[in-house]
């Protein structure tokens, strides 16, 4: 299986491994600490406690009632623990790798290999800061990969079961799309051509979104707000700009060509 691994990484043309990420996992018993496992006996005792008791309460006084309830309580722990360890299996072998000139993403085992080019790939990137009673409990990330003639798939982060460390291979991901992708961006905006990111297109005089388009001279600024991108012209914050940063693909490719190109009409205009 390896071998065939290596054979399709090579026939993709990804170039030399960089690195490799796997999904996280929850600890085993015996790999936790003294101090953790007397918490999680706690946490798990104190809540079963209590429901075993009321359901006790609730089958001497309601008998059909309470038996409905202990049938209920006891389908969704059933279903919890097939769901946990379908997640398990699913991941189980999945490998995310990064090469000198792409990405690969391995099913288990190597079953499956979808590889992706850093110069044709496009990527959809998603991160979500979650909170809970006005606290932050943690961020959740979600890349979706596509390219011609390779199956779409989604890489994910942030959570057990999803890829290790996104805070590194997601920007480097993003880094090298940049890269190998914004110096022929930049060729076919300044040849003529209209390079397209999604709802928006860009072009050599203008950008355009939704029906509606500005002059580069006339934007001021472009800015990322709570995920969303807005452009400023001329003092007013244009509707056709008010996207968010997960709809537009290859996102920095497109805003540091945006940029560039704000920068050349202002420099032209003075």
């Amino acid at each position: 299986m390896a071998g065939d691994v290596d054979a399709l990484i090579a026939q993709a043309g990804l170039g030399g491994l960089r690195g490799s990420f796997w999904p996280t996992r929850h600890l085993r018993w015996e790999e936790r600490t003294t101090g953790d496992k007397v918490a999680r006996v706690i946490m798990a005792v104190i809540p079963l406690g209590l429901l075993g008791l009321i359901l006790v309460a609730l089958i001497s006084t309601v008998p059909v009632f309470g038996l409905i309830l202990l049938a209920i309580v006891l389908g969704i722990f059933g279903l919890r623990l097939s769901q946990a360890k379908s997640r398990k299996r699913g991941n189980e072998g999945r490998e995310l790798r990064i090469y000198e000139r792409g990405v690969a993403l391995l099913g288990t085992g190597g079953a499956t290999v979808k590889a992706y080019r850093w110069d044709d790939m496009s990527v959809l990137q998603n991160i979500t800061r979650h909170h809970r009673n006005g606290g932050y409990t943690h961020t959740t990330y979600a890349y979706t990969l596509s390219a011609p003639g390779v199956e779409t798939t989604r890489v994910n982060g942030g959570v057990i079961g999803t890829f290790q460390d996104p805070d590194t291979w997601g920007p480097e991901i993003q880094q090298r799309v940049t890269a190998a992708q914004l110096p022929p961006a930049l060729d076919a905006v300044r040849a003529g051509r209209t390079v397209e990111f999604g709802p928006f297109s860009v072009s050599a005089e203008r950008l355009t979104a939704g029906g509606k388009s500005a002059a580069w001279s006339e934007i001021q600024e472009i800015k990322i707000e709570r995920g969303y991108l807005s452009v400023k012209q001329q003092g007013r914050w244009l509707s056709l700009s008010f996207e968010a940063v997960s709809r537009i693909p290859n996102f920095f490719v497109f805003r540091t060509l945006a940029d560039r190109l704000v920068e050349a009409a202002a420099g032209g205009a003075r």
